[in-house]
């Protein structure tokens, strides 16, 4: 019995390492951006942030999607039917050469594989282990942390062996950004190509570690509703609970963006970079277990609060980092762990406020599209004008929106347990 649970954790892990690498394009990007630059100059790197916002989106869809496939597949299928149809999607999209169709069919199919991967693992792993399912989904997001680690070493290895420096691109006499030459551009297509048969040898194995058998829940187990999406709609902590999602997720969904293309203008050393990324999301799947030890020992708004302001400090003083490569390792793995806590955060406070209504959280975790799409709008319209340094000015500002939403959040439980302790 313990032989059979110990395989399907290695199963459900590994599906849920190729599942985290949604949050792996800040590091591939300028790889793919120095590709498509080579074809046609008038590309930059900052055109390629908008897939991040493009992926969440499709990850939100299809994680919404997923509960009403229940209905009709089992989740074992679910997870075959996704990893076929985005991987597929992944593959050919190597072969395009139109920069925008480009990010759309790996945008999509990126979340895709995310959105229908996590929650049917996680579904299997509590149809079998119905006992502990906080601890189980806990392993679980461990591993989804770490999947960036793994894959963003093994990208840079094959795209860039030799650590090819980045060379600085000009307009008009200006320069404007840092793009790989073409030995490492023109491999970008094989690398590709080479992750994506990880995912699917990943995938597969992930898949015969799973047991298919599955039990739907009995009526009677089901929890009924005691909201409908009209009462959620004028429902004042939802609209907080969204916007906090957008808003606390706003620093590493900029920082995840942008640490490679920043380290590549001022540290300008890629494998070290790489490595750099990798530990940060290494560190952040302790993160998780860690914060979620930490939120359920501890007063919410306080824990909360106490990582805003670290945040809030490190994101202020992280501009004087960037000619300091030790300095700027230690504050982007810094910031890895921090923000472990935001999502969590909210998925904790979400389910306690609708504890009959989890279905709720579907709708809060849009706000990461908004998150996501903040590294876009700003590489793209801002951070031309007024540099790194005001940026991050900028978005800790948005942090500490963030820090004062928590404070005024209003919170039954913690007004009793404080009674009770009284």
């Amino acid at each position: 019995m313990k032989l059979r649970t110990l395989i399907m954790f290695i199963g459900g892990s590994l599906l849920n390492i190729v599942a985290g690498n949604l949050n792996n394009w800040g590091t591939i990007s300028p790889y793919i951006g120095s590709y498509y630059y080579h074809l046609d100059h008038s590309v930059s790197i900052s055109d390629f942030v908008v897939v991040s916002p493009i992926s969440f989106a499709s990850n939100v869809f299809w994680t919404a999607i997923c509960s009403f496939l229940l209905k009709i597949l089992s989740p074992h299928s679910i997870i075959v039917l996704g990893v076929t149809i985005t991987c597929t999607g992944l593959f050919c999209s190597s072969f395009i050469t139109n920069p925008y169709l480009f990010c759309w069919i790996f945008g999509l199919s990126y979340g895709m594989l995310t959105g229908m991967v996590f929650l049917p693992t996680v579904w299997i792993i509590w149809n079998n282990i119905s006992e502990n399912k906080a601890r189980t989904s806990g392993i679980l997001l461990a591993f989804y942390s770490l999947g960036p680690a793994p894959f963003s070493i093994l990208f840079t290895m094959i795209a860039n062996p030799y650590d090819d420096s980045p060379e600085t691109t000009k307009s008009d006499g200006i320069e404007k950004e840092k793009i790989f030459g073409e030995f490492v551009s023109y491999r970008v297509p094989m690398t590709i190509r080479w992750m994506i048969l990880t995912y699917i040898i990943l995938c597969v194995i992930g898949l015969l570690c799973l047991p298919r058998k599955w039990i739907p829940e009995s009526q009677n187990q089901k929890i009924e509703r005691t909201m409908t999406l009209n009462d959620i709609i004028r429902n004042g902590k939802f609209w907080n609970l969204l916007l906090l999602t957008a808003s606390s997720m706003s620093n590493i969904s900029y920082v995840q963006n942008t640490y490679k293309i920043i380290g590549m203008l001022h540290i300008n050393d890629d494998h070290f970079i790489s490595f750099i990324g990798s530990t940060s999301f290494f560190i952040s799947s302790f993160g998780r277990v860690i914060y979620g030890i930490i939120l359920d020992k501890y007063s919410w708004k306080r824990v909360m609060v106490i990582t805003y302001i670290i945040e809030i400090i490190f994101g202020l003083t992280f501009a004087a980092t960037f000619n300091s490569r030790f300095w700027y390792g230690f504050y982007i793995i810094v910031f890895a762990f921090l923000n472990t806590s935001m999502y969590n955060s909210v998925m904790i406070r979400t389910t306690k406020d609708f504890e009959k209504d989890k279905w709720v959280f579907n709708f809060v975790s849009s706000g990461m599209i908004i998150a996501f799409t903040i590294p876009y709008v700003f590489e793209k319209t801002v951070t031309p004008y007024i540099g790194y340094f005001w940026t991050f000015i900028i978005i800790t500002g948005i942090t500490i929106i963030a820090m004062f939403q928590s404070i005024f959040h209003p919170i039954e439980d913690e007004k009793y347990q404080i009674l009770e302790q009284r």
